[in-house]
C-alpha cells in the first residue's frame, strides 16, 4: 500500500497528524476514539479501530455528542459544526480531526484544484501510520475514498481529491473500476433513472458488445437522468461508468453506501453507528 500521509493530498495535515500519533503511541495509554453518531463517523472510526486491533493496542469507542469533557489520550472526529483541519493538544494528548480542503490535481494552467479532505481519508492515513501492514487495515482500505463519495461536493462539481484517491487505490490494486454491467450484484434501489430489468438484460449481453456499442447502451440505460438535476453529472458518471469494487465484493461501493445509509433512519444513531463499524471490521464491507 502506498503511504497515504506522504502524498500531496495530506501536505496540509501531515505534520500535525504525525506528531499527534507519535505522541499517542509513545504514551502507551488506552486511546479513546470519539465521534458523532453518523455514517461518516462510522467510516472514520473503523480504520482507526482496525489499526489498533492489528497492533494489539488498547482503545475504547465513544459515539455520540462531542462535548468538552474529552478524556486525555483521545482521537476526536468532528463531522458536525464549523471545525476545520487537524489540531494536536500536547497537554491533553488529544488529536482533533475535521474536514479540510486540499490541493489535488493541477489544471492545464498549473493551478491547483481544491477538494475536500474528509475525516474518513485522514483516519485511513492514521491507520496506516499505526499499523502499516495490518490485515484489518488492508481489508477496509477501499473505504478510504468513501468520505469523498458521500460529500456534497460530488453533487456540485468535479472533486479532484476523489479522483486522486481513486487513481491511487487503483494503481496499488486495492480497488478496480468497472462499468455497472460488470458489477456482479448491482443495487439500483433509489436510482429511479435505471430500470433493473434493463440493466439485467444489458449485463447479459455486455460481453458480446464492442466498445462503441457499450458506450451507446450505457447512455441509453441512464437516459432518464438527463432530464433531472439529480444526480449531478459527476456523480452519475461514477454510478454508471466508474463503479468501485474491491476483492471479494459482489456489490459496488456506491450501492453499499446507499443501502447502509438507510440504517440511520430506522435505528438509534449510536446503535446504527456501532453496528456499521463492527460490520466493516468483521467483513470489510456492508
Amino acid at each position: 500500500m502506498r503511504d497515504l500521509i506522504s502524498t500531496e493530498l495530506f501536505t496540509g495535515v501531515e505534520k500535525t497528524i504525525r506528531t499527534g500519533i507519535s505522541q499517542l503511541m509513545e504514551q502507551g495509554q488506552r486511546i479513546s476514539i470519539i465521534s458523532d453518531a453518523n455514517l461518516l463517523g462510522a467510516l472514520s472510526i473503523a480504520p482507526l479501530e482496525a489499526s489498533l486491533i492489528d497492533s494489539n493496542l488498547p482503545y475504547r469507542r465513544r459515539i455520540g455528542k462531542i462535548d468538552n469533557a474529552v478524556p486525555r489520550y483521545s482521537i476526536i472526529i468532528h463531522n458536525k459544526g464549523d471545525a476545520r483541519g487537524v489540531s494536536w493538544d500536547n497537554e491533553k494528548k488529544v488529536l482533533s480531526i475535521s474536514e479540510t480542503l486540499s490541493p489535488a490535481l493541477s489544471g492545464h494552467l498549473g493551478d491547483d484544484k481544491i477538494g475536500p479532505l474528509t475525516t474518513v481519508a485522514m483516519c485511513h492515513s492514521i491507520a496506516q501510520l499505526i499499523s502499516p501492514s495490518g490485515v484489518l487495515v488492508r481489508k477496509i482500505r477501499p473505504w478510504s475514498i468513501s468520505g469523498n463519495w458521500i460529500h456534497a461536493c460530488m453533487d456540485m462539481t468535479y472533486d479532484p481529491v476523489y479522483v486522486s484517491l481513486k487513481e491511487l487505490l487503483t494503481l496499488e490494486g486495492t480497488i478496480r473500476v468497472v462499468p455497472i454491467p460488470e458489477v456482479p450484484s448491482p443495487n439500483v434501489d433509489g436510482l429511479d433513472f435505471i430500470d433493473e430489468n434493463s440493466l439485467i438484460d444489458v449485463s447479459g449481453r455486455w460481453g458480446s458488445m464492442g466498445e462503441e456499442g457499450r458506450a451507446r447502451t450505457l447512455s441509453h440505460l441512464c437516459r432518464g437522468a438527463l432530464d433531472s438535476t439529480s444526480p449531478s453529472t459527476s456523480r452519475l458518471e461514477e454510478i454508471v461508468w466508474n463503479c468501485i469494487l474491491a476483492s471479494g465484493w459482489e456489490v459496488d461501493l456506491a450501492s453499499q453506501i446507499r443501502a447502509s445509509s438507510i440504517t440511520w433512519k430506522d435505528k438509534n444513531p449510536k446503535i446504527a453507528t456501532s453496528e456499521a463499524i463492527d460490520m466493516l471490521l468483521r467483513l470489510g464491507r456492508f
